[in-house]
């Protein structure tokens, strides 16, 4: 016995409307897409035009007369100042050793026992040494040592060497020692000056 089925129109109904969903589906899919890309593509052309006039708008600003001859002119300003840089830096250390020698001489008269004055002071360089050399005349002999013993403190100098003291005449009731004392000194003051 076979079974025969007698709602088959409905059945091949309900194919064809499944398939009618279908397709209609993937059409609105695809107009849904469509609509997409063209609203996107639609942004952009307003984004890109947007940015152009930006463009053009800086480009007017940049193109102003004014603004030329203020980039001009900083142009000017740079270029002079790279050029006169090293001299600047040349001033600077001058600048720097002329400090150095006032601290030097502050500390050398700071230095100077009760009586004792300076004579003569001389700066000395020899290749990688630098001293400075002073003569002066002292009351007694003590004051040379104490003097001697002073300048070896400040922090640029080296031990000091003296090279001579000796009786050069009378001073009222005592006598008067000429002297010459010798200071290295830690670090050169001038020697970078090129």
């Amino acid at each position: 016995m076979t079974v025969c089925d007698i709602n088959l129109i409905a059945a091949r109904r309900r194919q064809k409307q499944q398939a009618l969903t279908l397709m209609r589906l993937a059409v609105y899919s695809l107009m849904a897409i469509s609509l997409g890309m063209l609203i996107l593509y639609g942004y952009a052309v307003v984004e890109s035009r947007r940015m152009l006039g930006e463009i053009q708008n800086y480009d007017a600003q940049l193109a102003d007369p004014k603004l030329v001859q203020s980039m001009e002119r900083v142009t000017f300003l740079e270029t002079k100042i790279s050029d006169l840089e090293p001299r600047v830096e040349l001033l600077q250390k001058v600048h720097d050793s002329e400090q150095a020698w006032i601290r030097i001489l502050q500390d050398v008269a700071a230095c100077l026992p009760p009586g004792t004055w300076m004579t003569d002071f001389n700066s000395q360089r020899v290749d990688k040494e630098q001293s400075i050399s002073i003569k002066g005349m002292a009351p007694k002999q003590a004051d040379v040592g104490e003097f001697m013993l002073a300048l070896d403190k400040p922090s640029w100098s080296g031990v000091p060497k003296l090279g001579f003291s000796q009786v050069t005449g009378r001073q009222g009731a005592g006598d008067l020692f000429n002297f010459e004392i010798t200071v290295p000194l830690k670090k050169k003051i001038g020697s970078d000056l090129k």
